[in-house]
């Protein structure tokens, strides 16, 4: 821990300020979008992609300005890390699986990383900035699927994400055997003060993945709003 991360506190001034930037960013830029031309939406496509690349750069390139960079902390395996990845193949290819992954991921697992983030390994304001805006681009790039190319998660969503998430925790623990880390929290419960993770380890993944489904679930309801609007 430093000065920067022992002064800040969850739903602090600077917590609020980022989350309410990261929620106008999030619904803002797709609802932007619906009104472009087909045209400029793929310039839009392209110009977040980009954005998103530069900003994992600033990323490394800030971890790299005080600490060395090392397998233990900075390989792309936490979730919200590959999450990106897959929202951006989403956001260009308008992939029905990748939508559906960042869509459910993004809405629950992402969402709760914005609203209780681990404040000890945000070692300064480029870092805190940088996190918020990855973790928005993953929601944003689901909700421009939705939004802008009216896609829309079909039957058996739900369970192909949870599916796709706990087989990634069998190379990720092979990974985390052999470098000594800790991705995807499969080893050690996460440091933040969030009611919804519960109990020790194991039962803490456990836990997670049933109360993860249940939230899933529970943004699964406007898709079938929008279902059945639809089919009107």
């Amino acid at each position: 821990m430093n000065a920067f991360n022992e002064s800040l506190h969850l739903f602090d001034q600077l917590h609020c300020i980022a989350l309410g930037l990261s929620v106008m960013s999030i619904f803002g830029v797709p609802l932007i979008g619906r009104y472009l031309s087909t045209q400029n939406r793929r310039r839009a496509v392209w110009a977040l992609i980009v954005f998103a690349v530069v900003q994992e750069i600033v990323d490394y390139a800030n971890r790299a300005s005080f600490r060395e960079l090392n397998l233990i902390q900075d390989l792309p395996l936490h979730l919200c890390n590959y999450g990106l990845v897959i929202a951006a193949v989403g956001l260009v290819s308008r992939n029905q699986f990748c939508f559906e992954v960042s869509y459910f991921t993004g809405t629950t697992a992402v969402m709760q990383a914005l609203l209780t983030p681990n404040l000890d390994d945000l070692a300064n304001l480029t870092e805190y900035v940088v996190y918020f805006i990855h973790h928005a681009l993953i929601i944003q790039f689901a909700i421009w699927n939705l939004v802008v190319d009216r896609m829309l998660p079909e039957r058996g969503a739900v369970a192909r994400t949870i599916l796709f998430i706990v087989l990634m925790m069998g190379p990720v623990a092979i990974v985390n055997w052999l470098t000594q880390a800790n991705y995807m929290f499969i080893c050690e419960r996460p440091e933040v003060h969030n009611p919804l993770v519960l109990g020790a380890w194991p039962w803490y993944i456990c836990s997670g993945l049933f109360i993860g489904w249940a939230l899933m679930l529970v943004s699964a309801i406007p898709i079938l709003w929008l279902r059945r609007k639809k089919a009107k």
